[in-house]
């Protein structure tokens, strides 16, 4: 079975390729590298590593940077590694310095460029080669390289997991479980794994900037897996047990005019690339190939304030997809109900046989949906993803429309097919006010799945209102109450605790399952308040692990 690494892996940085189990790799014989370097730009030329004042003056300036992997074997079944930028003397903030990635495979040169690899094979391309692959023949096109790599690369604005709020960028490399790849040159380095556009936008402070690697351990249930790993049949290396580490040092204003680093004045690439106005809680668009008939809409359906209602997503597969992971996010910031929050029932997802769950990973839903390694055929009669959003109790009557921040789909890890969903909106009514009781507090869930054409009203478990700061089991928000937003409270806490601050209280409230004052906090805690929500479990004097079976 070939593995395949995930774009959660990518995204989450979890780093689980394979088990915690398998061994540190030792010795000089198998120490391998990952260096950061400038890169050719569109013209074929090389880029400096120098932008001098007068071409940061004139507008952004590009400096492609090549992840490269140095290597005596060609071994690595898998590669992980992520990087972001830093600076102690300029301004590295998504304001002046962003990543675009450059796909393995994808157009880069403006002109057609010679190549002959190390097997003797010639063509002529416009493509990024990579570090290992193959010349194809197209009828059409004539000779062209087409890369063997599968690989799932990200630029993004920044990581809350990888703890950088700056330009962030990650790989993950999955290649053949025997590592019988043949490098494109006569050594593992000629051609680099990735490649991403580094742009400073016009008016730069001056300073260094360094392409640092963000080496950390993105589990903390498995410390060994580090967020730049790379992974043979012999077992795995990390910065930890000789995997070497080589940053770029790029410096803005102290290079002598005619430097080689490729200047955009083009005012709309500027614009677009600086972010310094993104308000918060948005984030940077997607640079995968859409597929224009994989089409996501969220189901119509109507809720009261204060309720929370159960929306079903549905999908359209006009290219008959298969699926090996779906990646689904919302964000809260983006709904039109000033207040609303969603989260996403944890259940399988029935789009596929065999079922599978999504997992919350930072603020994006992730679910792998493999069968023995190969993917699967989604059943567009079932939702492929259902979210929980629940109204505020202030919110307005009317017709909201929305729809997903992003639903990806990879098709198939191993060959690198992977791309974004077209997202057309739903609508929630909001139908007016409700009556609040002055002694117990109810929560209603609507489950509505278009598909079926069936609706289905699960009325939830009474609560005993109490004063926030009182103890109630499940009370993880100390808002006095229980229902899906303390869900929603813990999973984030559960998912990244260094990064959100939950009360004490909050703590020990949320610790209802085999309670120990807030320090057993686990998946458990947060599946009993969803149980006790719709009356399947009773969490007001707490309850076990053996309660929720």
């Amino acid at each position: 079975m070939k593995k395949l690494i995930s774009a959660a892996a990518s995204l989450a940085m979890a780093a689980s390729m394979v088990s915690s189990a398998v061994p540190f790799m030792t010795g000089a014989a198998d120490s391998k590298g990952l260096e950061l370097r400038t890169y050719l730009d569109a013209n074929g030329k090389e880029v400096s590593s120098e932008i001098s004042a007068d071409a940061i003056s004139a507008g952004a300036v590009t400096i492609p940077v090549g992840l490269f992997l140095t290597e005596g074997a060609n071994d690595s079944q898998t590669i992980s590694a992520q990087w972001t930028v830093k600076s102690s003397d300029g301004d590295a903030s998504n304001t002046y310095v962003t990543f675009k990635k450059h796909k393995v495979g994808s157009d880069y040169f403006k002109d057609a460029q010679d190549v002959t690899l190390a097997d003797g094979s010639k063509g002529k391309t416009t493509s990024l080669i990579g570090f290992a692959g193959k010349i194809v023949n197209d009828d059409e096109d004539g000779d062209y390289f087409s890369s063997s790599v599968a690989g799932q690369e990200f630029a993004l604005e920044n990581s809350t997991s990888a703890n950088t709020p700056n330009a962030f960028a990650s790989l993950a490399y999955t290649g053949p479980t025997s590592g019988s790849y043949k490098w494109s040159g006569s050594k593992s380095d000629d051609y680099p794994v990735y490649v991403v556009d580094v742009i400073f936008a016009k008016g730069t402070p001056a300073g260094t900037y360094t392409i640092d690697f963000c080496d950390y351990a993105p589990d903390a249930d498995y410390p060994d897996n580090m967020s730049n790993m790379i992974e043979t049949a012999g077992g795995k290396l990390t910065s930890k047990s000789g995997l070497t580490l080589k940053s770029l040092d790029i410096t803005v204003g102290g290079a002598s005019a005619g430097t080689t680093a490729s200047t955009t004045a083009d005012t709309t690439q500027t614009t677009t690339q600086t972010t310094a106005t993104q308000p918060s809680g948005t984030t940077a668009p997607s640079d995968f190939e859409v597929d224009d008939k994989f089409i996501i809409t969220p189901a119509d359906v109507e809720a009261a304030p204060g309720e929370t209602v159960r929306v079903a997503i549905n999908c359209e597969n006009g290219n008959d997809r298969k699926a090996a992971q779906f990646v689904a996010q919302v964000i809260d910031a983006n709904l039109p109900i000033k207040g609303a929050t969603a989260t996403m029932e944890k259940v399988k997802c029935s789009a596929v046989e065999g079922g599978c769950e999504y997992k919350l990973m930072g603020d994006t839903w992730y679910c792998d949906t493999l069968d023995s390694g190969e993917p699967q055929e989604i059943n567009t009669s079932k939702a492929v993803a259902t979210f929980d959003i629940t109204i505020p109790a202030d919110a307005e009557a009317g017709e909201y429309e929305w729809k997903l921040d992003r639903f990806h789909v990879v098709e198939s890890g191993y060959d690198g097919i992977e791309f974004d969903a077209v997202l057309k909106t739903g609508k929630i009514t909001i139908t007016g006010p409700t009556t609040e009781s002055t002694e117990t507090t109810s929560t209603t869930t609507t489950e509505t799945t278009t598909v079926t054409e069936t609706t289905t009203t699960t009325a939830s478990a009474t609560q005993t209102t109490v004063a926030p700061g009182e103890k109630l089991y499940g009370d993880t928000n100390c808002d006095g109450k229980v229902n899906i937003a303390d869900v929603v409270v813990l999973n984030k806490y559960l998912n990244d605790a260094s990064s959100y601050d939950m009360k004490a209280q909050g703590k020990i409230n949320a610790d209802c399952c085999d309670a120990k004052d807030g320090e057993g906090l686990d998946a458990n805690d947060s599946d009993a308040i969803i149980k006790s929500i719709v009356h399947l479990v009773d969490i007001s004097n707490g309850c076990t692990a053996a309660d929720l079976k």
